[in-house]
């Protein structure tokens, strides 16, 4: 049987198209990306990943039974507070922690925003990944991607397909199969984050 072609899998989605959401403690704001099962609630969904906006200093939402991973995108700093340790969230370097784990930050150096993707324990894994400038292919295993270039300035082409990411703009898609991806960055410095997500075997 021969597979789908890659332009079937993928498409661009505009962040900032995105509806704003209030977090679940309202102290924040973030724009929902993609969620499974989809419009499922914080309760009951088995995976989800967000952008969220952090205007102010305060305590993250508690989630039991929750992987939480998290990136700073924008803003040059951001101070955790987990389990009374301080840890350095620096850009473009994810941290991993559990939902039901005391977490706060602070935000020494102004508003910054940052990529969110949540796994239910038994239901799902993930991780985030960023890169700066990448030149080279990335394989993309079996599972739900997202490619997200938040100042622009990539090329994404899988065999004849062909997607360029300008500012805000995420390619999305799911594969059964592992994919090549070929990644072109316009300069050098250009940031590109991704999410990787598939259900627990």
């Amino acid at each position: 049987m021969s597979q789908p072609h890659p332009s079937t899998l993928f498409g661009l989605l505009t962040i900032s198209k995105l509806p704003v959401q209030n977090w679940k403690n309202g102290g924040g704001t973030t724009r929902e990306i993609l969620c499974h099962p989809p419009q499922a609630g914080y309760e009951s969904f088995d995976w989800r990943l967000s952008l969220a906006h952090v205007q102010t200093s305060g305590d993250f939402s508690r989630f039991p039974g929750i992987e939480r991973h998290i990136l700073l995108i924008e803003g040059e700093h951001m101070q955790l507070i987990h389990n009374e340790q301080r840890h350095a969230l620096h850009p473009l370097q994810p941290y991993v922690f559990a939902g039901e784990d005391k977490v706060s930050c602070f935000l020494a150096q102004g508003p910054t925003q940052d990529l969110n993707l949540m796994v239910r324990r038994g239901r799902a894994q993930g991780r985030l990944q960023a890169w700066a400038g990448r030149d080279t292919p990335v394989q993309l295993e079996a599972g739900t991607h997202f490619l997200y270039a938040p100042r622009g300035g990539y090329t994404c082409q899988a065999g004849t397909a062909s997607w360029a990411l300008t500012a805000e703009q995420a390619l999305i898609g799911s594969t059964s199969v592992s994919v090549s991806l070929q990644l072109t960055a316009d300069h050098a410095a250009a940031p590109l984050v991704y999410a990787y997500i598939a259900p627990t075997e």
